[in-house]
């Protein structure tokens, strides 16, 4: 069901800042400056502070959408300066904002994976289903952190640090009779390589990430139990003073519907995306 919700609101965008939310706010410091003598030491993926990052979002499915990104503001957490990456998705008949704590370290760009704000709408909207009384709505395995290697090299790669997996788990009764869904979800670890790409934007010499999300649902009424598994690739292209240059996502979607009857619907749906920076104000 949460798939289903993160279909119908903005799931083509979804992925999009997953990967989005690597791109840190802060300017350069000495530690982060390009050296070309020494590849090891690079800048980051840092969005120009005072600006605003227009991408547009187009699916298999014709929906087009925009996502508008820019630094809403910082602070100093232990000696390091913590910055919020706020992000606007506007589709046609629906909107979703997020905000994510991002930070720079060792050559390291670092996102704090946090529950999707879809989650809490989703169990908003659930509980509102005829028939359904949310019992319980739990998440756990945040936070966690997305960390992208800055070097613009070869085999440059982007992994997650913290528990292995993010869960959200949603118990309720439909029509009195007692049912669960659990979805976990987790990321395989991404290599790179260097390319230079050409977008309404402009050109920009990149880091191609290239990596894998996975997620399990298990569905459970009464004693009837269903399992399905979904994945997301994603490929997106990173510039030094920009961030986010473009993104493409396919994915398999998987839906676990209950039913008046006690019966478990499940529906599989196949999607891909294109994030393109349009411009930068």
């Amino acid at each position: 069901m949460y798939n289903k919700l993160m279909n119908n609101i903005s799931r083509p965008a979804m992925a999009v800042l997953l990967a989005a939310v690597l791109c840190t706010g802060c300017e350069p410091d000495s530690s982060d400056i390009d050296d070309p003598k020494n590849p090891e030491k690079a800048g980051n993926f840092i969005p120009a502070r005072n600006k605003k990052f227009i991408y547009k979002v187009e699916s298999d499915g014709g929906t087009t959408g925009t996502v508008t990104q820019n630094i809403s503001g910082s602070k100093d957490s232990s000696g390091i300066a913590v910055y919020n990456l706020h992000a606007v998705v506007q589709f046609k008949d629906s909107s979703l904002t997020m905000d994510n704590k991002i930070f720079t370290l060792n050559g390291k760009t670092y996102t704090e994976i946090k529950v999707p704000d879809a989650w809490y709408k989703y169990v908003e909207l659930f509980g509102k289903m005829p028939n359904i009384k949310v019992t319980k709505a739990a998440v756990s395995g945040y936070p966690a952190y997305l960390i992208m290697q800055n070097a613009l090299k070869e085999g440059s790669v982007i992994t997650v640090d913290g528990p292995l997996a993010q869960e959200q788990l949603i118990e309720y009764t439909n029509n009195g009779k007692f049912g669960s869904s659990r979805q976990e979800i987790g990321q395989a670890p991404g290599s790179g390589t260097v390319e230079t790409i050409k977008v309404p934007a402009g050109s920009f010499v990149c880091n191609k990430f290239s990596y894998e999300v996975i997620t399990k649902i298990t569905s459970k009424v009464e004693s009837k139990e269903e399992t399905a598994n979904g994945s997301e690739k994603i490929t997106v292209w990173m510039a030094h003073g920009v961030g986010m240059v473009k993104q493409e996502s396919a994915a398999t979607l998987v839906s676990m519907i209950p039913l008046p009857t006690g019966e478990i619907k499940k529906i599989v749906t196949n999607t891909a995306s294109t994030t393109t920076l349009q411009k930068i104000e």
